[in-house]
């Protein structure tokens, strides 16, 4: 056997991938242990279906969970060899129930609702892949969930109908796989099925993801035991990838409130400041004031005393030409 890669969406939110189908793949070769080289891609372009995942090994190349499960089970890799003929049957129904109910919600939840995809669904693919691919993978990805919404449910012209009718079966169809596991730690005894692996695809997602319109995850959430069998396989499976979410969470409220913390000092070092500059800017002002006013009236005193002299001197002046005038006038007369 050669060295078995999976390319695979990235992952989020303290998923291993963010993608339903890419779960199922990657949580099966974890309950079987078949060494793989992981590979987060960032272009399912040149991808055989132009979606993830994608499996290769050597020149085999497959892209479905089913196709992948027959390739290792022949490989003498498989979960489903403790299973007898009633628990195998029982699993296929029950992957066909989940694909008939739950999976169109699923759907539902991320790609149709307008506030699920606006905010989280197409920034979260956008931000996992390349431009421009950015741009054209989630609207495709949207346009065939809508189309098989509308195939499945296109008699109701109300999208608020369709979404009462999708999550009302989904619930069901949740009530109906909490009955089955019950306390148990696998739906078919204590070792992990592919089964499973199906069952925690499509339930870590809805549990994990922050999405805004959260009417099916809050129903996932509070069904107690699906929500332990999600965090038993992400404990046991991907605690690498728990933990590290855990950490990146707590290290960003540290830091968070390390910034408060810095800020409210630097607040009040800012206000401390902000008020010495205001008193001096004032002081600065009120001096300058004060000059300028008293320079203001030293030059209009100087003004006055000025034009005073200049008056003054006129009138001089003019006494002195009547004086010159009348000795003149005196003798004419004579």
């Amino acid at each position: 056997m050669a060295n078995i890669e999976l390319d695979i969406w990235r992952g989020e939110w303290g998923l291993a991938s963010i993608d339903l189908e890419c779960l199922k793949v990657l949580t099966y070769m974890k309950f079987i242990g078949v060494p793989v080289r992981v590979r987060e891609a960032s272009n399912p372009f040149f991808t055989p279906k132009g979606s993830l995942p994608v499996m290769r090994d050597g020149k085999t190349v497959l892209t479905n969970f089913e196709e992948v499960v027959e390739y290792l089970k022949s490989l003498h890799y498989s979960t489903d060899v403790h299973l007898n003929q009633k628990q195998a049957a029982e699993a296929s129904a029950f992957t066909q129930y989940l694909r008939d109910k739950l999976y169109p919600a699923y759907q539902y939840a991320w790609w149709v609702d307008e506030k699920n995809y606006g905010d989280v669904t197409r920034p979260t693919y956008a931000k996992a892949l390349q431009i421009p691919f950015n741009f054209y993978y989630p609207s495709r990805y949207q346009g065939a969930a809508k189309e098989m919404i509308d195939a499945l449910y296109g008699e109701h012209s109300d999208l608020k109908e369709v979404e009462k009718t999708i999550y009302n079966e989904a619930e069901k169809c949740l009530k109906t796989l909490s009955d089955r596991l019950g306390e148990s730690e696998y739906f078919f005894g204590n070792r992990p099925s592919s089964f499973d692996a199906t069952v925690f695809a499509y339930l870590a997602p809805l549990v994990k993801t922050p999405l805004p319109n959260a009417t099916l995850s809050n129903h996932v959430k509070g069904i107690a035991n699906l929500s332990r069998f999600v965090a038993r396989i992400s404990q046991k499976n991907f605690r690498n990838v728990t933990d590290e979410y855990n950490r990146q969470n707590k290290k960003q409220s540290q830091g968070t409130q390390s910034e408060r913390e810095a800020q409210f000092p630097n607040a009040t070092r800012n206000k401390v400041l902000a008020g010495l500059f205001a008193t001096l800017a004032m002081t600065g002002y009120a001096v300058a004031t004060g000059m300028f006013q008293r320079f203001s009236t030293w030059s209009w005193n100087n003004t006055l005393l000025v034009n005073r002299f200049r008056i003054a001197k006129k009138h001089l002046e003019k006494i002195r030409r009547l004086r010159a005038l009348k000795p003149k006038e005196e003798n004419a007369a004579s």
